[in-house]
């Protein structure tokens, strides 16, 4: 299936942090821009949150925000329900998955209700099938595997090819700068931890495909690093190969070779976000999304990231949270969604290119935002 022929076309989420109720409908690129605290990563964290209830790690996910009472829209006794409901579609039809859960004791989620849905071309409902009501964990794997649950199988598609990336963390002892298992290739984590090996499992493949990435990465970080001379990700014990970790190391422009820990924070963050988004087709997945992106980078990097989220938007859609007003400038209004937090709860606004056409004549989108005509200003 065409990449471009499938989407994620709504997300609905009530009661989860400061999302009381909000609907977006994402496009190709979606590019959330808004001050501190608006809400642009609780939609993020949303999305890993559903991601994760289909390997049935809800409760996991629960414990480590801080308990339920810290994920509901101002803690359950303002809040006693969490719902949220993605919608998908492809060319033979769409499909939903919908959750809606509560409190429980323990300060824990409880699913009250969980549904896949099926509308096909031309049929304006949705055919639901309820996958049970009181329990802890998803029922949407045990529903994929039974006879007939080929609606839950496409959702559960759809899920498993959501991902979020997150590399703030650059620290001495982040996951990015840290050895990873070798063997820990099959799909780049969300933190990078196994970014190394990532790396080297691309530059060691025989696939064209996986080849050209690992030059395009390589070439791109050079554009941004030029005092990389390259990226040599290596096996820390190359006598014992089988249980050897991977070490990110690369080679300056004297032919010296260093570690992770000697690259500067923006540099290594490129380095994850140009795997991310420079990954094989087959490899990315259907929806990404990154929080902010511009983190550490250097405003040239910013053009290089702006022109790769929209090389890899022809095979996933992309979700970019940011405060970055400079990003704005590479992207098209249409494509920005102003994020405003309003008596406690999140506001979505998709700016109207129409309405700005006049303003667009004399300003860019990043002078706009500066003198609040866009809004989304602290």
């Amino acid at each position: 299936m065409p990449p471009e022929n499938r989407a994620i076309t709504r997300i609905h989420v009530e009661g989860y942090r400061s999302l009381q109720r909000v609907d977006l409908e994402p496009g190709r690129v979606t590019v959330l821009i808004g001050a501190n605290g608006a809400g642009k990563s609780n939609l993020l964290s949303l999305l890993r949150m559903v991601a994760l209830m289909r390997t049935q790690s809800l409760r996991r996910y629960v414990g480590e925000a801080g308990g339920a009472s810290a994920l509901l829209h101002y803690g359950p006794k303002v809040t006693k329900e969490l719902v949220v409901r993605l919608e998908f579609e492809q060319p033979t039809g769409a499909n939903a998955y919908g959750a809606r859960l509560g409190y429980a004791a323990g300060d824990t989620l409880l699913f009250l209700d969980e549904t896949v849905e099926y509308r096909p071309v031309g049929v304006a409902a949705f055919k639901v099938t309820s996958l049970g009501a009181g329990h802890k964990e998803s029922m949407l794997e045990d529903a994929a595997g039974e006879p007939g649950g080929k609606t839950a199988k496409t959702v559960r598609w759809w899920l498993a090819k959501t991902n979020f990336f997150h590399f703030h963390d650059t620290s001495l002892a982040a996951p990015l700068r840290q050895n990873s298992r070798q063997e820990d290739v099959h799909f780049l984590r969300s933190d990078g931890s196994n970014l190394a090996a990532y790396l080297r499992s691309l530059s060691i493949s025989e696939d064209p495909a996986r080849q050209a990435a690992w030059r395009r990465i390589s070439q791109l970080v050079r554009r941004v690093a030029p005092f990389i001379k390259a990226l040599q990700p290596t096996l820390v014990d190359p006598a014992h190969p089988e249980t050897s970790t991977v070490r990110l190391d690369w080679v300056d422009e004297r032919d010296e070779i260093f570690g992770p820990h000697q690259l500067s924070d923006g540099t290594l963050r490129c380095i994850a976000l140009f795997t991310a988004l420079g990954q094989p087709v087959d490899s990315l997945p259907a929806f990404l999304s990154i929080d902010e992106p511009e983190l550490g980078l250097h405003p040239a990097a910013l053009t290089i990231l702006a022109s790769l989220v929209r090389s890899a938007s022809a095979h996933a859609q992309i979700l970019l949270a940011t405060q970055s007003p400079a990003l704005l400038d590479l992207f098209e209004p249409q494509e920005v969604v102003v994020t405003e937090r309003v008596q406690g709860a999140t506001t979505f606004r998709r700016l109207d290119a129409e309405q700005l056409a006049g303003w667009m004549e004399d300003y860019s989108l990043s002078e706009l935002y500066d003198k609040n005509v866009l809004g989304g200003r602290p």
